[in-house]
């Protein structure tokens, strides 16, 4: 495990917290150095300094996904601190409960919110491909996954930005793994089901519950679950994966939950085969 990422460097965003976070220890663990960045630069600090205190090569940066001074900044450090900058995963995405409570049913959505939403969820991942592509293109090429989400391919009475910024994000995935996959750049998204993060906290709990009744597994996912399937992707074990979602939720969008309630989702019964009674 890890030297699977070594010699490469990998940048982070939104990697203060939650899946970020996990990403950039799992990243760096694999191998990698790891560009921690973040709007909250004491948190990207906190999470640089544990994965050094690991034994592994981190640089804390500030990064407001949203604005492009600072990703030309940002990639420049990263370069001259670390190298040129080979894994990318754009991770940081708005969830605030602000406006997790303000992003509506789009009669109902402010076009303020909307465009601050997609601002960061999507411009933002925009931005890093813009300006992370062409060092991957110097370098003979490299890896980038998009944090997507199940609810860029399926419908719900709210969150019409989240979800919406989360397909165009599917399709930048798809543009970026087309115009250059032959130069060596490979791009795919994961689609997490819920995973338990700080930003959880905004789910009512009523909600939550239906949430967890509606996955097949156990238990929700954890930002850990997500932080391996990114070191596969950006791994040489996943070099004939490019311009894929990947699903990775828990069964979430594997079958109808109104079909499949969770007393049917049990223990097979033990009737013998062919005695059905």
């Amino acid at each position: 495990m890890a030297a699977k990422l070594a010699g490469r460097v990998a940048l982070v965003t939104g990697a203060g917290s939650g899946i970020g976070a996990a990403s950039a220890a799992a990243l760096a663990a694999a191998g990698a150095a790891v560009a921690v960045t973040d709007v909250d630069e004491a948190a990207a600090a906190a999470v640089a300094k544990a994965v050094a205190e690991s034994g592994h090569r981190a640089l804390a940066l500030r990064l407001d996904v949203a604005s492009e001074a600072q990703w030309r900044r940002a990639v420049a450090t990263v370069a001259e601190e670390l190298g040129p900058i080979t894994v990318l995963h754009s991770n940081a995405a708005l969830t605030a409960h602000a406006y997790y409570a303000a992003d509506l049913g789009v009669v109902d959505l402010s076009v303020e919110v909307f465009d601050r939403i997609i601002a960061v969820n999507l411009r933002g991942a925009m931005l890093a491909c813009k300006h992370v592509v062409p060092g991957m293109l110097a370098a003979g090429g490299g890896s980038i996954v998009l944090t997507s989400s199940v609810k860029g391919s399926t419908g719900s009475a709210h969150r019409t930005a989240y979800s919406m910024s989360k397909g165009g994000l599917d399709a930048l995935m798809r543009a970026v793994a087309t115009g250059y996959g032959k130069a060596g750049v490979r791009c795919n998204a994961i689609a997490p089901g819920i995973v338990a993060t700080e930003a959880i906290g905004a789910v009512p709990p009523a909600q939550l519950a239906a949430l967890l009744d509606a996955h097949l597994t156990p238990s929700l996912g954890t930002p850990a679950d997500i932080a391996n399937a990114v070191v596969f992707l950006a791994s040489d074990d996943a070099a004939f994966i490019t311009g894929q979602v990947i699903d990775v939720d828990g069964g979430l969008t594997a079958h109808t939950a109104a079909l499949s309630p969770p007393g049917t989702r049990q223990a097979p019964s033990t009737t013998p085969e062919g005695n059905l009674g």
